[in-house]
C-alpha cells in the first residue's frame, strides 16, 4: 500500500552547459520537484512510511534529524495533512531562525532537543517516548532517521521503475546520489538489479560514518525487501560509496561545496543544497570530469536548508 503525496514523474533535465565544459553528459532526475513543502526525496519514502503508519492506526508519528532536517520537515508535513500528532527529536546546533526549522515550527510539531550522545542512542530514546504516549492512549508510528528502512527504501525502488519509462537507461554510465541514511541509495541499487540492468550508482557520502557503513546497509534494506514480495540477489547489487566529498561535518559544507553551488545556480538555473547535493555534485564532478560518459544524478532537493547558510553563500 502507498500513498499518492508527490508529483510525479519528476522531469529529467540535461545540464547543457555543464556538460560542455566538464566533459560528459551531465542529466538530472529533478525530485527536488515532487512536492512544495514536502520537496525533495523523503517524500517518496513517506509514501509508503505513511500508508503503514495509517493502516496501524496511528495517531502520533515520531522521527529524527538534524536542526535543519529535511526529513523532519517533509515528516512533520505530511503528519499534519492528516491530522495527526508529530514530534521531532533534533540534535541541538545550527540555525533555528529559518529554513527546515521555522517550517517544523509552522507545521505546530512538537521537537525535542536531544545532545549528539542521545541521538546515538535515539533508538533507545523513541522508545522511551514511545512508552509514555502510549500510556496515554496515544497510537504511535517511528520512522528512522531519513525514512530509510526497507519499506522507506521503495520509494526510489519505484524511482528506476520511473526512470526506465523516461529514458534509455542502459545509455549511462552511473547514477549518483548522496547518502545521508542511505535508503535513496538502496532503492535505486534495487530497482537496477530488479531490472537486470547493470548501470553501476555512486553514493556520495555526506556523514562522517565510514563508507563501509552504508555499504552494509544498503545490503541490509535491500535484503528486508524480501518482506514486500522482491527477492534481490544482495551480492549481485552494483553500487560503490565514496567518502572524497564529505566535506569538514555533516550540513558544513566545504569552500569548494559553496562554490559549486554559485556556479551551478548561475550556469544551470538549478539550486543545490549545502547539506547534501552539493557534495554530491562535486563529487559527481570530479569523478566524472573528461570522462565522456553519460550520468544522471538524482537531485534529492533541500533547498530550504539553504536559508540557513546565507551567511556563506552570499
Amino acid at each position: 500500500m502507498r500513498l499518492d503525496l508527490a508529483f510525479k514523474p519528476t522531469p529529467v533535465q540535461h545540464l547543457k552547459r555543464l556538460s560542455k565544459e566538464y566533459g560528459f553528459e551531465l542529466y538530472v532526475k529533478r525530485d527536488d520537484l515532487t512536492e512544495l513543502v514536502g520537496s525533495g526525496n523523503k517524500i517518496r519514502k513517506l509514501e509508503y512510511l505513511f500508508a503503514d503508519a495509517l493502516r496501524k492506526g496511528a495517531t502520533t508519528i515520531l522521527t529524527c534529524g538534524g536542526v535543519q532536517s529535511n526529513h523532519a520537515r517533509a515528516t512533520a508535513y505530511v503528519a499534519r495533512r492528516f491530522g495527526l500528532r508529530v514530534v521531532l527529536f533534533l540534535r541541538r546546533g545550527g540555525e533555528r531562525e529559518n529554513g527546515n526549522y521555522l517550517l517544523d515550527r509552522l507545521l505546530g510539531a512538537e521537537i525535542v532537543e536531544v545532545t549528539e550522545e542521545e541521538y546515538e542512542k535515539i533508538d533507545e530514546v523513541f522508545e522511551e517516548y514511545k512508552g509514555i504516549l502510549e500510556r496515554k492512549g496515544e497510537r504511535v508510528y517511528v520512522i528512522p532517521e531519513g525514512g530509510s528502512n526497507s519499506l522507506g527504501a521503495l520509494g526510489y525502488f519505484n524511482v528506476v521503475l520511473e526512470l526506465n519509462e523516461q529514458q534509455n537507461l542502459e545509455e549511462f554510465d552511473a547514477i549518483v546520489c548522496a547518502v545521508g541514511s542511505g535508503g535513496t541509495l538502496a532503492g535505486l541499487v534495487a530497482g537496477l538489479n530488479f531490472l537486470g540492468l547493470k548501470l553501476k550508482v555512486l553514493g556520495v557520502n555526506v556523514t562522517k560514518r565510514p563508507a563501509s557503513f552504508f555499504v552494509e546497509k544498503v545490503k541490509e534494506l535491500v535484503s528486508g525487501m524480501k518482506e514486500y514480495g522482491l527477492q534481490l540477489n544482495v551480492s549481485e547489487l552494483n553500487f560503490e560509496v565514496t567518502d572524497e566529498f564529505q566535506g569538514p561535518a555533516y550540513a558544513v559544507p566545504s569552500d569548494e561545496d559553496v562554490a559549486i553551488i554559485k556556479e551551478v545556480a548561475s550556469k544551470e538555473a538549478l539550486i543545490l543544497d549545502p547539506v547534501y547535493t552539493a557534495k554530491a555534485f562535486r563529487g559527481m564532478l570530479q569523478t566524472y570530469e573528461n570522462s565522456g560518459k553519460k550520468v544522471l544524478f538524482v537531485h534529492t532537493g533541500g533547498l530550504f536548508g539553504i536559508f540557513a547558510q546565507a551567511r556563506r553563500l552570499i
